[in-house]
C-alpha cells in the first residue's frame, strides 16, 4: 500500500446506477419516497425521471473510492463526513468518484494518523453531481 501524502489523488472507475440499485437501497433504508420509485409521478417531476437517493450515490461514491487504493487496511474509524448535493443522478448515469488526500496529521494515539479526504462525483458528462469530505483515521505510513 502507497503511503498517503497531501495531494495524492485518484479517480475511481464508473459505476452506472440503475433500477436495481434504486429499489434495493429504497428497501434497505425505508425510503420509498416517489421521485425515486414511482415512475408515473417521477416523470411529472422536474427532473422527468425518476432519481437515485443522494446518500445512495454518496454511498456509492465512497465505496467507488475504496477500490482506489487509497483507504485499505490503513482505515482505523470514520470520524467526519460533510456532503453537498449539486444535482441528480437518474437511473442510467454512470458515476466517478474522484478522492483527494485534502490533510494529514498525526493524533494523540501513536501510529494514527487523521486524514481528510476531499469527494467529487462526477457523472458520464464530467458534470460534479456531490462534493464531500470526509476525515478518517488511519493507521500512520
Amino acid at each position: 500500500m502507497r503511503p498517503l501524502e497531501i495531494g495524492m489523488s485518484a479517480l475511481s472507475q464508473g459505476r452506472t446506477i440503475g433500477e436495481g440499485d434504486v429499489n434495493l437501497f429504497a428497501g434497505l433504508v425505508g425510503d420509498f419516497t416517489p421521485i425515486h420509485v414511482d415512475d408515473a409521478f417521477a416523470k411529472a417531476s422536474p427532473h422527468g425521471a425518476r432519481v437515485a437517493h443522494g446518500p445512495l450515490t454518496m454511498a456509492t461514491a465512497i465505496g467507488m473510492a475504496t477500490h482506489t487504493g487509497m483507504f485499505g487496511e490503513r482505515v482505523i474509524g470514520l470520524v467526519n463526513i460533510g456532503w453537498d448535493f449539486h444535482g441528480v443522478v437518474r437511473l442510467g448515469d454512470t458515476i466517478r468518484a474522484r478522492v483527494t488526500v485534502e490533510a494529514l496529521r498525526p493524533t494523540s494515539k501513536p501510529g494514527r494518523s487523521l486524514a481528510t479526504y476531499g469527494f467529487e462525483v462526477l457523472n458520464q458528462r464530467d458534470e460534479t453531481v456531490q462534493r464531500g469530505r470526509m476525515m478518517v483515521i488511519v493507521k500512520a505510513d
